[in-house]
């Protein structure tokens, strides 16, 4: 028995990633194409572009709304940090399509569709591995630690973004995410030239990705730092290795590399700004409560395990632990930012997806909340705890599959403010699909 105890502790991630491999494929084989369409589309197109037509000049119309350059030429919106991810599965599809003789050539197929939505979900579980690392070197127990990583990947949306629309950037977001969670402290112990190199780079995969992300150059320069003496400390250190953090600076800029040749391609520009018309109106009057609480995608309301995490920041700023006066700011930060953008919520999605990548980082004062709950000595309490943990987790994969199964996407202005909505969706909550 302990034998078995023991190999399931060390390999529960393999288990969960064979465990919900075909849930993923049967969710996405309902309609394959739409693993690649839209925002998705947009940024698979680089691939496309630069393996099968050869020529971006050449880009065909597709299902993102066109932008098009002086000449009249489709231009991707998108960045291709995605791509990146997402080319040794489609070079791999290639292969396997020429082998079998199917048409290579036509990069909507259904194996090209499922090759990416496998990508996606692969490199999603990886974020969970590194995330588990991650808590690990932070002296956390494996069971909260599994907990943490059943709520994070269950609990949260997450599991709609690895499993259903796997073709978007955030289980890849998160990937890099959890994989910065793990490096900075390594940085940390041994700022070597390799440890600045896989912390730049990491950090300027993430940017290429989402711009917005770069709020996260905090996480690193404000880890463990709970204290104004820390944070002379940690300024100190800093420069004291500023040839390690320019290599770091270095490697950064270089994921942007590729981009920059594509736009100047393009517009003959080396930077650009893609979303032309798109801004932040709201910087003034923030839809803070909006991100947060409304009907149309708000955190709270369809990943109330948010909640657990943002209590747990709170316990961590009393404790002074779990990194949480940086993911205080963080939050802060990018829930203003959310909430200023001219699409608070973030167009047709499952909650609000523009969290999902932050859950490798709200992990950490979630697995404190977790850690306690399961230290408490009263029973009743213990169990009470984790029967409304195991219901959120209920209540995110339900959602997620009633997300896809009911009339939707749920979004638009017959959501604004509708609770009616929210309480039809709730109405399907413990009826079977």
């Amino acid at each position: 028995m302990n034998v078995i105890l023991n190999f399931f502790r060390s390999n529960y991630l393999l288990f969960l990633f064979l465990l919900f491999f075909q849930v993923m494929l049967d969710r996405i084989n309902v309609n394959p194409r739409a693993v690649v369409w839209s925002d998705c589309e947009g940024y698979y197109m680089y691939l496309p572009g630069l393996f099968v037509i050869g020529d971006f000049h050449k880009l065909p119309e597709g299902s993102v709304w066109p932008q098009r350059n002086e000449k009249g030429e489709i231009m991707l919106k998108y960045t291709c940090g995605v791509a990146m991810f997402e080319m040794p599965f489609f070079l791999t599809t290639r292969a396997y399509c020429f082998a079998k003789k199917y048409d290579a050539q036509d990069y909507f197929n259904v194996h090209y569709c499922r090759a990416m939505a496998i990508s996606g979900y692969f490199f999603g579980f990886l974020g969970l591995f590194f995330l588990r690392k991650a808590l690990l070197r932070r002296r956390f127990s494996e069971a909260a630690t599994l907990w943490t990583l059943i709520a994070v990947f269950l609990g949260t949306n997450l599991f709609h973004y690895m499993t259903k629309e796997v073709g978007m950037s955030h289980a890849y977001s998160f990937c890099l995410f959890a994989f910065l969670a793990w490096q900075t402290p390594r940085f940390y112990e041994k700022t070597s030239w390799q440890n600045a190199a896989l912390l730049g780079g990491a950090l300027g995969w993430i940017v290429l990705i989402r711009p917005t992300s770069a709020v996260l150059a905090l996480f690193v320069f404000l880890y463990d730092v709970y204290s104004w003496q820390d944070l002379k400390n940690r300024t100190r250190y800093l420069l004291d290795h500023v040839a390690q953090i320019a290599v770091a600076a270095l490697v950064a800029v270089l994921f942007f590399v590729p981009q920059m040749l594509y736009w100047h391609e393009m517009t003959g520009k080396w930077v650009r700004y893609s979303y032309e018309n798109e801004g932040f109106p709201y910087w003034n009057k923030p839809k803070i409560a909006d991100v947060l609480f409304d009907v149309q995608n708000g955190l709270f309301l369809y990943t109330p395990m948010a909640l657990l995490m943002v209590a747990g920041i709170f316990i961590g700023l009393k404790q002074r632990k779990h990194h949480a006066p940086a993911l205080l700011l963080i939050f802060s930060l990018i829930t203003y930012t959310f909430a200023s953008w001219w699409a608070w919520w973030f167009g047709g999605a499952f909650g609000h997806r523009c969290y999902v990548e932050f859950y490798a980082l709200l992990a950490f004062p979630l697995a404190g909340v977790v850690e306690h709950a399961i230290s408490l000595k009263n029973k009743v309490l213990r169990l009470a705890f984790f029967a409304v943990f195991v219901f959120l987790i209920f209540y995110s994969v339900k959602m997620s599959f009633l997300y896809t199964h009911l009339t939707g996407p749920w979004d638009g202005q017959d959501w604004r403010w509708n609770f009616d909505k929210i309480k039809w969706v709730w109405s399907y909550l413990f009826k079977p699909i």
